[in-house]
């Protein structure tokens, strides 16, 4: 069997400062609003998956103020660990470990949750098909919840060309999940598929730019018959009675 390291990507704030910045708002209601997700919704759920075996990179702008970098620091699981970008980008690959092995990155928005044995879940997949898979290859999880934070109702969600794909490559020139937007990667690209649980969350907020219950998206299917009670949050490692305001 070959060696692997799995590394969890999750863009924090790159891009929110500069003329092209992506937020509507000012920048600081938008990381103050995003940190409350943040350590309520996103941290735990990597806090508690059931496999730490994995490295947690959270990909910083360089710009960010230092308080906000200090809050993140101090909250920090044991796992995460703050990347700062620099210009001359994809410097930051330079934190993966050095050597040739199989190189599985997960992609993780900063506001969206893992179940806690999603981490567990990708890993076991990886260890049933790596000996018979030519790399590069994907792992994805169809199938999620999608919570409305305003109004505290969550159902089940059909999404299989959703945004926390997994990428298993070869990690020499490796160019990680983040080679693609999730929902632009090639069809080329062989896939395997896990379908026995809803392995992740999205959250629908104030802030967002194009996330919402209903869609036009025909692939992305909210299924409102499947209701979801917020105390299944808790496999998630969300306490259901501290949610962050939306």
């Amino acid at each position: 069997m070959a060696e692997f390291r799995h590394y969890i990507l999750t863009r924090f704030n790159t891009g929110l400062y500069g003329p092209n910045a992506r937020a509507r708002i000012d920048p600081r209601e938008w990381i103050e609003h995003r940190i409350r997700l943040f350590t309520g919704i996103t941290l735990p759920s990597i806090a508690g998956q059931t496999c730490q075996d994995f490295t947690w990179l959270v990909l910083m702008d360089r710009q960010t103020p230092d308080p906000y970098c200090r809050t993140l620091e101090a909250s920090a699981c044991r796992n995460m660990k703050l990347i700062f970008l620099d210009p001359e980008q994809p410097r930051w690959l330079r934190d993966f470990a050095p050597g040739r092995y199989d190189l599985i990155t997960t992609r993780l928005d900063n506001d969206d949750a893992f179940h806690r044995d999603t981490i567990r879940n990708i890993q076991d997949t990886w260890r049933a098909e790596a000996p018979h898979r030519a790399k590069p290859w994907l792992i994805i999880c169809p199938f999620g919840l999608i919570l409305d934070l305003a109004d505290r109702q969550m159902w089940v969600m059909e999404y299989w060309f959703n945004n926390c794909p997994t990428l298993v490559e070869d990690s020499e020139g490796a160019r990680t999940v983040h080679r693609w937007q999730h929902s632009e990667i090639p069809m080329d690209v062989p896939r395997q598929y896990i379908q026995d649980k809803p392995c992740w969350l999205q959250v629908v907020h104030s802030q967002n730019l194009l996330n919402a219950i209903d869609s036009n998206n025909p692939q992305r299917i909210v299924h409102k018959e499947l209701p979801g009670k917020l105390e299944f949050l808790r496999h998630f490692g969300i306490d259901p009675g501290h949610l962050p305001p939306a």
